[in-house]
């Protein structure tokens, strides 16, 4: 990747948007309503870590953009690649509700390592399983929040 002496206008737009999607997901979480059960640690820190995290990396692109220091990738875009991946979150966004988080998840994950080269399904797999899992535990065991179960019903 090499540095270009030519503003980046994609670069900027990118940052800008990253800053624009923090402040309205950081807006929301402030309108969010909490009981006083969540006195500490509730449901707004989420929301406000993503929205922290978004505004830094869109400040750190557009900054690259606008001095001109936007990395610019040499190579050409792997478009089935691109396909796969949107086929895979089309297909997560569609199963959701009727197979669960954890199945849909192992969808996601599973076509973007397959995506990215990986040929090792049974690893990738299990992998996607364990991760898929964990989050659906962390997420509704330990912050209380609903995420569908689907299949796995009475399992989770």
């Amino acid at each position: 990747m090499n540095g270009s002496n030519r503003l980046s206008v994609a670069g900027l737009l990118i940052g800008l948007g990253l800053i624009a999607a923090a402040a309205v997901i950081g807006a929301d979480a402030m309108g969010m309503r909490v009981p006083p059960v969540h006195a500490k640690v509730g449901p707004r820190v989420f929301p406000y870590l993503v929205s922290s995290g978004l505004a830094v990396a869109g400040a750190a692109i557009a900054w690259q953009a606008w001095n001109r220091s936007f990395p610019r990738e040499e190579g050409r875009t792997d478009w089935g690649a691109v396909a796969v991946i949107a086929a895979g979150l089309l297909l997560h966004m569609n199963l959701l509700k009727p197979l669960g988080f954890v199945p849909a998840a192992v969808i996601l994950f599973v076509s973007v390592a397959f995506a990215f080269g990986s040929r090792r399904s049974l690893r990738d797999l299990a992998v996607a399983v364990v991760i898929a899992g964990l989050a659906y535990l962390a997420f509704t065991r330990l912050l209380g929040l609903q995420l569908p179960a689907g299949l796995l019903q009475g399992v989770l």
